[in-house]
């Protein structure tokens, strides 16, 4: 038998599941909302919308126990104990994507501080599609999260790239300097997600307390 340990390196990526009660008002006022957000976007969607104020404040009150989660993870995986000033989280953007046939991401970071993914609707003919595919490269519809050494090392000794498979539910948190991607698809279908960006209010009482908040 031998005794090791081994260390958390880089950015805290988070994953869970997001409450159905959320997801289905997410999808009904994103129906409604007509502010078309694509000059704020890196996305090569035709349909991307803001949502209104009133959304904005019900998702904020709603999602804050799972953000508590992320922050508190994110504080064992750096491994700092107790901070001595806990953030204050800002809900500063939140918009809907309809992702249709050929639409994609290309490789982009976010403003702010802390930014998500949550996957309304992921239609079943996607995973078919990627069962189907032979090539080597991501599959269609993955999303990449990317961080570290070029492409040349990744295999080798470091893991520089996830490449994850979502389904319907899944919620993804991560800083928002993390470079990712999504990948297109070619099924006849419309994948629906709801992305935002959080700001640290209280940034200065945390910043000389706690640097590992923005990583």
């Amino acid at each position: 038998m031998v005794d090791f340990w081994y260390y958390h390196f880089g950015p805290y990526l988070f994953r869970t599941d997001t409450p159905q009660h959320i997801i289905d008002r997410l999808k009904i006022d994103g129906k409604k909302t007509k502010f078309k957000y694509n000059h704020e976007l890196a996305g090569h969607l035709d349909h991307q919308y803001a949502y209104p104020t009133e959304t904005r404040k019900w998702f904020t009150k709603e999602i804050c126990e799972i953000m508590d989660t992320y922050l508190g993870g994110s504080m064992q995986f750096h491994g700092t104990g107790s901070p001595e000033v806990f953030p204050k989280l800002d809900l500063e953007s939140l918009w809907v994507n309809y992702m249709k046939p050929g639409d994609f991401n290309p490789v982009h970071t976010h403003s702010f501080d802390y930014s998500f993914v949550i996957f309304l609707d992921v239609p079943s003919e996607l995973k078919q599609e990627m069962d189907d595919f032979e090539g080597t490269a991501q599959k269609p519809g993955q999303i990449i999260f990317k961080y570290g050494q070029t492409q040349g090392y990744q295999n080798q000794w470091a893991t520089t790239n996830l490449n994850m498979v979502p389904k319907t539910g899944d919620m993804y948190i991560f800083p928002a300097q993390l470079e990712h991607m999504v990948v297109p698809f070619k099924s006849d279908v419309t994948r629906i997600s709801v992305s935002g960006n959080y700001r640290i209010a209280n940034r200065e009482e945390v910043s000389p307390n706690n640097p590992h908040w923005f990583a």
